[in-house]
């Protein structure tokens, strides 16, 4: 069951946690209804700070999906890595299929915060109580391949298990790098996408160096290419696939989702605290997926954008968009408008492309009303219908801090 190097992957699985709630229908319903998952601060108090928002996961209680007795073992983005990970492999029906090999199921997680709950909670005890006073327990969380461990170890998955951070990238470079490796023939399937929860520190971080939306009073202050933009609100969530090869997907009988039928990544120059400020690596990047794919930006029917709400990106993205496929040519939506900036943003914004291509609609970029004429891309500010004659590709974009560029082509078949 080796797969051809360009060979499409067939997306057999889905394990959604959003602030819209826990599974892929309540994911579904709050995006194409145009909601925020996003609200004010409660953990912590906030009037000292600039901003006062942040994503919310209130429905999401771990308990229903992880047994108890193993909760105390893990940190929330453990929690919320476990319980996505249970999604998906049950979407998938994988468990219902006793000759799949576990030697041959692996994950690759994409996040930027997990570690960072129990380093906090740990450090915070080593300095005020001495090292007696730090748990050993939480010590074993403190470290960022933490959450993919725990998902290896609640499953038996026992093929490759590894965890990338490329920033606000972190999900798609983690599809791409479990894409590489079942297309190399180094695994029958592996569970990949992003994860990532809301910290208090990490929103200290930003917001001290004011990176964050200032006004969130009237709950928009996410606004990817609104001409208002000022910043972007931190997220959270777990969105997972499971990613296998069509033969193996077959041998089984499991009828796929969707196709990754594509991948580029390339690297910008620029600060590692600054988002890319030159379109040539963007425009080289979605090239290399719509390459990969055997697709032409005439193919596409959708590009969900990596815009977050901040000047930069925005309209540099907005540049590479219209320079790969014209000035507003092709339907552009932006997933954190609803859900805000983490590491698993990018695969929430693959599961809205699966979403959206199965479903023949694009759905709206919340928080956009004022078009900025910089941005000249076509933004989605309601669901509207795919019109394209195709309709079944979609472009994704991941773009990070640093420079870390990651685009991919999603499939489905009608």
């Amino acid at each position: 069951m080796v797969p051809t190097a360009t060979e499409s992957l067939a997306v057999t699985g889905i394990g959604c946690i959003s602030g819209f709630g826990v599974g892929t229908s309540a994911f579904e319903r709050g995006l194409f209804d145009g909601l925020r998952a996003y609200a004010p601060v409660t953990a912590f108090d906030t009037s000292a700070a600039h901003a006062h928002a942040a994503g919310h996961l209130d429905d999401f209680d771990p308990a229903t999906l992880i047994a108890p007795a193993k909760l105390r073992r893990m940190d929330r983005v453990g929690q919320l890595a476990v319980a996505a990970c249970r999604l998906a492999l049950e979407d998938a029906r994988l468990a219902d299929t006793p000759a799949v090999d576990a030697n041959e199921i692996g994950i690759a997680l994409g996040t930027e915060t997990a570690g960072i709950h129990s380093l906090v909670g740990y450090l915070d005890r080593l300095f005020d109580e001495g090292p007696l006073g730090a748990s050993a327990l939480d010590f074993s969380n403190t470290v960022g391949n933490a959450a993919a461990s725990l998902c290896g170890i609640e499953f038996g998955l026992r093929g490759i298990n590894v965890t990338l951070a490329s920033r606000e990238a972190s999900a798609l470079a983690a599809i791409t790098h479990a894409a590489s490796v079942l297309r190399a023939g180094r695994g029958r399937a592996v569970v990949t996408g992003g994860v990532d929860d809301f910290e208090r520190l990490y929103f200290e971080v930003h917001d001290r160096f004011r990176a964050l939306a200032t006004d969130e009073g009237a709950g928009e202050a996410s606004r990817p290419f609104d001409r208002r933009r000022n910043g972007f609100v931190l997220g959270c969530g777990a969105f997972l696939l499971v990613l296998e090869s069509p033969r193996s997907a077959a041998s089984r009988a499991a009828t796929p989702l969707a196709f990754i039928s594509g991948v580029g990544a390339t690297a910008s120059s620029c600060n590692m605290h600054e988002w890319p400020s030159d379109p040539a690596q963007l425009v080289r990047c979605m090239r290399g997926a719509l390459d990969d794919a055997h697709v032409t930006p005439q193919d596409v029917s959708v590009v969900f954008a990596s815009a977050n709400s901040t000047q930069g990106l925005d309209r540099v993205e907005a540049q590479a968009i219209a320079e790969v496929f014209g000035p507003a040519a092709v339907p552009v939506s932006a997933v954190k408008g609803a859900l805000g900036e983490c590491g698993a943003s990018a695969g929430a914004a693959v599961v809205a492309a699966i979403l959206s291509l199965r479903s023949k609609q694009v759905p709206p970029t919340a928080g956009f009303e004022v078009a900025d004429p910089d941005c000249r891309v076509d933004v989605a500010a309601t669901t509207r219908p795919i019109e394209s004659a195709n309709g079944s590709v979609a472009l994704v974009n991941g773009f990070a801090r640093g420079g870390a560029n990651f685009s991919l082509v999603v499939k489905h078949e009608r």
